[in-house]
């Protein structure tokens, strides 16, 4: 595999929150949910709560978009300029709890998160699948180091030039 997407999967794995944006009544908003990565195709698992306004909001319209990046740093010497990123577009779709343990959502989720338990003990929180659309994914992995993101792994990446 190449060095761009392994540290695509990389960043994956290390992080543990997603910034995940949606249309609330026709107006951008965005939030901040916890997820869980599953690949073989690569989608995203979020645990949503009824009383969340993103829950709401995908309800009424499943379009959404997602952001996972590095953490910035104070010693950074760029002020966050060069954070790896990787966003895409997808269409959330809500899960039963059947078919979140029959994905495999729900054991990844409870190994990713202690609290997992508890959550998942509480009848308004209900799994939901971010599947990035085909052709949306980008990565950053820094300065001139940007990059189209295909394949249903995400495993392709082709580096994107201002040529």
């Amino acid at each position: 595999m190449n060095e761009p997407a392994e540290a695509l999967r990389a960043l994956v794995a290390r992080a543990h929150v997603l910034s995940l944006a949606t249309l609330d009544g026709g107006a951008p908003a965005v939030s901040l949910v916890p997820f869980a990565a599953a690949f073989g195709p690569a989608r995203l698992y979020v645990l949503l709560s009824e009383l969340a306004a993103h829950t709401a909001a995908l309800r009424a319209d499943a379009r959404c978009a997602w952001m996972i990046h590095e953490p910035a740093r104070d010693d950074d010497p760029r002020g966050g300029h060069g954070l790896a990123r990787l966003t895409a577009r997808a269409t959330a779709r809500f899960l039963t709890r059947d078919e979140a343990c029959d994905a495999g959502a729900e054991a990844l989720y409870r190994a990713r998160f202690a609290v997992a338990e508890t959550l998942l003990g509480l009848r308004d929180f209900h799994f939901c699948e971010l599947a990035p659309a085909a052709g949306s994914a980008a990565f950053v992995q820094g300065f001139g180091r940007a990059y189209r993101v295909t394949g249903d792994d995400l495993e392709r990446v082709e580096h994107v030039t201002g040529r």
